[in-house]
């Protein structure tokens, strides 16, 4: 059918509004819908990680307790004290033969205590020499493995102080000799960086 050409004029006038109506509105549309999908996954990766900051900050106490736990047991009362081989070697003998004398064995021989570095550690041995009745024995080995700073029986040797066959009167026990090794750790010396000197003399600064 065949149209005036005035309503094809008008026609193809509002075609043409509509097809630049539609173009800015996509112009505008594209944009703003893109711009949307950003900023809400940008949102929403910023809720998650609120949430694990959340959930980080509600187990703060929990961890707090457990560091508590650990500064609670000083793990440094485990080890002598001193970090020098010679001091450290007087404390352990200090805490030997006090151990010894508590429980009733009669100290017989001690010899100087050897050191050696063990990791971060400096390992003390002690050898000491003494005698007692079974029962102190027991007491002292007892006393000796269960003290702090940790102390560690390497090595133990048994003598019997009478002749086989012997017979104790009543109410009496033989005397055991004993030859122990003991040892313990303690931290070792960090040596001391000494900074290098400076000469001066006639002619300038020498390093």
């Amino acid at each position: 059918m065949n149209l005036p050409n005035g309503i094809r004029g008008r026609a193809l006038a509002v075609t043409l509004v509509l097809l630049v109506v539609s173009a800015v509105v996509a112009a505008v549309a594209v944009p703003a819908y893109v711009l949307y999908s950003r900023y809400s996954d940008a949102r929403s990766a910023l809720e998650g990680r609120i949430e694990r900051y959340q959930r980080i900050a509600s187990s703060k106490g929990e961890h707090q307790r457990a560091l508590d736990v650990i500064k609670a047991r000083e793990s440094g009362r485990f080890f002598l004290k001193n970090s020098a081989p010679n001091l450290g070697g007087a404390e352990l003998t200090d805490l030997v033969r006090p151990m010894l004398e508590a429980n009733a064995a009669r100290l017989t021989a001690i010899q100087p205590v050897t050191v050696k570095d063990e990791g971060g550690f400096r390992v003390y041995s002690l050898n000491v020499g003494f005698n007692g009745t079974p029962a102190a024995l027991q007491k002292t080995l007892y006393a000796l493995e269960t003290s702090i700073p940790y102390l560690f029986i390497e090595s133990v040797t048994l003598r019997a102080t009478v002749p086989r066959g012997y017979k104790p009167p009543p109410n009496q026990e033989p005397e055991v000799s004993a030859q122990i090794e003991v040892q313990a750790y303690g931290p070792k010396l960090t040596p001391k960086v000494v900074p290098p000197t400076t000469v001066v003399s006639a002619g300038g600064v020498r390093g």
